[in-house]
């Protein structure tokens, strides 16, 4: 009689341990409950019946175990949500930095293109021929096609054949091609 009483307060002890992890820990109490402990598995069956006792013990903390860590998960996501909500925020200001940065680099892009237009077109046809002969082809062109058509047809008259030719394409939208190849009905280039 004393042996089984010893046994269902062990029983007892387990139990209220795996209530007590189940508490505070959710993902340790599901393991834990299916664990069996060395001295329940070295007993017989029959000894290791649950009493009156124990499972009116269980049954008073279920309730309050579950609530405990429903209240910790809920508390746990609301910290998770408003840390979530702090880092969207930090986004969505550096993301209107970024583009007010960005517009404001494109207003000084295109102001400096109004400039450099605007400078070009009051030089004279020789010394805008020079200066756009040394430049790269890209920028040439494009300060080429947004001159007018009169100061551009100027320019590029004061220019080397070859360079000018070479600008006019690039202004068209043609790739610049090899000195030796061919155009497309098989005539060579100049």
């Amino acid at each position: 009689m004393m042996a089984s009483n010893r046994l269902a307060i062990k029983s007892l002890c387990s139990v209220s341990f795996a209530a007590f992890v189940l508490a505070l820990a959710p993902g340790m109490a599901l393991a834990q409950a299916t664990r069996t402990t060395p001295a329940a598995a070295a007993t017989p069956p029959a000894a290791a019946a649950p009493t009156p006792d124990s499972e009116a013990f269980c049954t008073s903390i279920r309730d309050p175990a579950a609530e405990a860590r429903f209240a910790w998960q809920a508390k746990t996501l609301k910290s998770l949500e408003g840390k979530l909500s702090d880092t969207l925020a930090k986004l969505e200001e550096k993301k209107a930095e970024l583009k007010r940065l960005m517009d404001q680099r494109d207003a000084e892009t295109q102001q400096a293109e109004t400039r450099m237009v605007e400078i070009f077109s009051r030089m004279r046809p020789e010394a805008a021929a020079l200066q756009l002969a040394a430049m790269d082809q890209g920028i040439a062109a494009s300060l080429l096609g947004k001159l007018a058509p009169r100061n551009a047809s100027a320019v590029l008259n004061e220019m080397e054949a070859a360079r000018a030719a070479q600008l006019a394409e690039a202004m068209n939208g043609n790739r610049l091609r090899p000195a030796n190849a061919t155009a497309p009905t098989g005539a060579r280039t100049r």
